[in-house]
This record gives structure tokens, C-alpha cells and sequence, in this order.
């Protein structure tokens, strides 16, 4: 499927389902969580959680995951007919959403839009959140945000995932990326 088609479909999707969790910038630890942005004992859960609501292993995840403080949304494909992909979105308030299905359109091949969550190093999480928030206030971006959400990315085309974020400031933003394995930000361009 053509990358355009798919990031189309998704950012329809994420859209949709990410305008019913809130969002938030603080700290959410209700329901037995911590912040799944800075608390690596939370992330683990979270990841445990998301392997268990999966429901088969590999958990092959499509295109990419939003991951917030207080919420987590992907879409994975059907351990049970792979040719489809559903989607789900967890949050401290609702509990699981999902599976939703997720329609794909495009011409290209499913198997060259999936990562398995496997492929991501967890503990790098946090290192790549502190590091963007370090990086932020040295470039002078006054009252800076994650804006929300970090999303792990799978770049089809080079096959290659990786950590990104908006950070929102005052008077600018900026755009972040880094590597799913280290955390180290590796891009931080200012809008």
C-alpha cells in the first residue's frame, strides 16, 4: 500500500479515537498506573498489557503506536486472519476500547507496514521523553509540551522505527525524533 494511502487512514483513525482519551501533560496514576511517559515500572505494565490485549505472539503492530501519560493507542493485525488490522486504545478512565476495525486501503503489501513491539526497547522510552525535554529548554522553547503524545513510527520505506514527537512552546514548536533503542534524540527541528 502507498505510504501516503496508509498514513491517511491511520491519521483518520488516530484522529477519531484520540479525541475521546483528553490527553493530558501531567501525571495520571489512577487505576494502578503511573505516568507512562516518565515511570518505566508503568510502561512495562502498559506493554505487558498491550501483548496480553494482542492476543497472539507476535503482536505485529501497524504503521505505529501513540503513546501518552495517560493513554495508549495502536492498531495490530489480527493474530487470527492476517489480513486484517484492528484497532485499540486503552485509557485510566474507559479501560480498553477496541478491537475497532481499521480499513485498509492501497496496493502495497500489510507485511511492509508491521513492526513487531518486540522491535522497541521500553527502557529507551523515558530516556528519549527526558532527552527531548532537556533539549527543549535549551533551544529556548518557553512553557514546552510533548503536546500529548510520543508515537513510535515505522518508516516503510526504509524499514526503520523510530520515537517522535511535536513539542509545543509558547512562541514555537518543534519537531523530535530518536532512536527506539538508545532513546537518544537523533532530529530536533524547530518549526
Amino acid at each position: 500500500m502507498k505510504k501516503s494511502v496508509w498514513a491517511i487512514v491511520m491519521v483518520m483513525v488516530c484522529a477519531l479515537m484520540l479525541a475521546g482519551c483528553g490527553g493530558s501533560g501531567g501525571s495520571i496514576t489512577s487505576k494502578g498506573y503511573g505516568d507512562l511517559f516518565h515511570d518505566q515500572a508503568a510502561i512495562n505494565k502498559a506493554v505487558a498489557e498491550i501483548k496480553t490485549k494482542g492476543g497472539g505472539a507476535p503482536l505485529m503492530v501497524f504503521q505505529n503506536m501513540h503513546f501518552g501519560p495517560d493513554f495508549i493507542n495502536f492498531s495490530r493485525q489480527d493474530p487470527k486472519n492476517k489480513e486484517n488490522v484492528d484497532n485499540f486504545v486503552w485509557t485510566p478512565n474507559t479501560g480498553w476500547q477496541g478491537p475497532k476495525i481499521v480499513k485498509l486501503r492501497g496496493n502495497g503489501k500489510l507485511a511492509d507496514n508491521l513492526f513487531n513491539i518486540d522491535d522497541v526497547n521500553w527502557s529507551a522510552l523515558p530516556v528519549f521523553i527526558a532527552e527531548t525535554e532537556k533539549m527543549a529548554k535549551e533551544k529556548g522553547i518557553d512553557k514546552a509540551s510533548l503536546g500529548g503524545s510520543i508515537m513510535i513510527d515505522l518508516n516503510v520505506r526504509k524499514q526503520q522505527l523510530t520515537f517522535s514527537a511535536t513539542v509545543k512552546g509558547e512562541r514555537k514548536d518543534a519537531y523530535v525524533t530518536g532512536d527506539v533503542q538508545t532513546g537518544q534524540v537523533t532530529n530536533f527541528r524547530i518549526k
